[in-house]
């Protein structure tokens, strides 16, 4: 063989040696990215649970309807259930569009069973400085949400001690999911009646007549709104009314905006509520809405603005219009 021959059998075998040891290293990259590859497919193709075993029930940021994210409860016993729902009510919700229903504000001091299978929660009094809206659907969540506790047959609020009552003084006694009209959806909404005050002129125009009646409300508006609806509705839309008795404020005034913060409720109406009533004194037009306003719990006082500007006076110098203003008992007719 001569030396030519030898050197290409020997490159021959080098390169043959090369190709295995580079197959070596490939194959275990390629079979590692492969594997990757499959991984990440498999996890993006897994679908997303979409069943629970329970519904936590939360308030919408804006408070004004609920909403639900889906929980696997870790107890099974339903003394254990009830302390760990309640717990997940008064935790962080996952979702940026919800809140916790009121145990930021109030908390529970006692819970218990009875034999009958109805929960009784004892709130403290903090309880009570929640707007009506607020309380109604924050008692909806707590209620929606341990009622589907295997074996409760309802829930029933004590605050200090003693039953949660209505606006009329009577306990709502036990509640359960029934009790609220759902309105998760967005479609339909928690309603409940409540006795408000409204004010209306008297038929000199000179005086205001209280009105007892009741209102609906579906949690779309605040209870200040609805008060304001009823006024500039005027008596004729409140049912066995006095027929003598005088709208005190311009059909066509608008409401711009109305909220309540540290018992004063800040109303900001358009320009049609400076034009005069005929026949009724505009100090009457005035202390008609802020009577009715602070006949509401969380209200003690009113303050106005048009069109977002502060007016000095209302329709003369005789009325202060640019501070906030209390109930006037002397303009309400005995």
């Amino acid at each position: 063989m001569t030396e030519h021959e030898k050197d290409n059998i020997w490159f021959r075998l080098r390169n043959l040696h090369m190709g295995r040891c580079l197959r070596k290293q490939i194959f275990p990259l390629g079979l590692s990215f492969v594997l990757m590859i499959n991984v990440c497919l498999f996890a993006a193709c897994s679908p997303a649970k979409d069943e629970y075993e329970y519904n936590i029930f939360y308030l919408s940021k804006d408070e004004n309807q609920l909403v639900q994210e889906g929980y696997d409860a870790k107890e099974e016993t339903t003394a254990g259930l009830i302390d760990e729902l309640i717990k997940k009510l008064g935790s962080t919700p996952d979702s940026f569009n919800a809140t916790v229903p009121g145990l930021d504000v109030t908390n529970i001091i006692s819970e218990e069973m009875t034999d009958e299978g109805y929960i009784v929660l004892d709130f403290d009094s903090n309880y009570y400085t929640m707007p009506i809206i607020k309380e109604t659907l924050c008692r909806a969540a707590i209620v929606k949400t341990l009622c589907q506790i295997p074996g409760v047959n309802g829930v029933g609020f004590n605050i200090d001690g003693n039953p949660h009552l209505n606006s009329e003084g009577e306990a709502f006694g036990y509640m359960n999911s029934e009790t609220f009209v759902d309105n998760t959806s967005g479609e339909t909404t928690y309603k409940q009646t409540i006795s408000v005050n409204l004010y209306f002129a008297d038929s000199t125009g000179k005086k205001l007549v209280k009105v007892p009646t009741n209102v609906t409300f579906d949690g779309t508006i605040s209870m200040e709104q609805l008060v304001m609806q009823q006024i500039i509705s005027g008596p004729e839309s409140v049912k066995g009314v006095d027929k003598t008795l005088k709208g005190v404020i311009p059909e066509n005034t608008v409401v711009n905006q109305i909220t309540v913060r540290d018992q004063i409720c800040y109303i900001d109406l358009g320009k049609e509520f400076l034009s005069a009533v005929d026949g009724v004194d505009r100090i009457v037009t005035l202390y008609s809405v802020v009577n009715s306003l602070v006949e509401l719990p969380d209200i003690n006082k009113v303050q106005f603005t048009i069109d977002g500007e502060t007016i000095n006076f209302y329709g003369n110098r005789n009325i202060v219009f640019d501070s906030p203003l209390e109930r006037n008992l002397e303009i309400i007719k005995e």
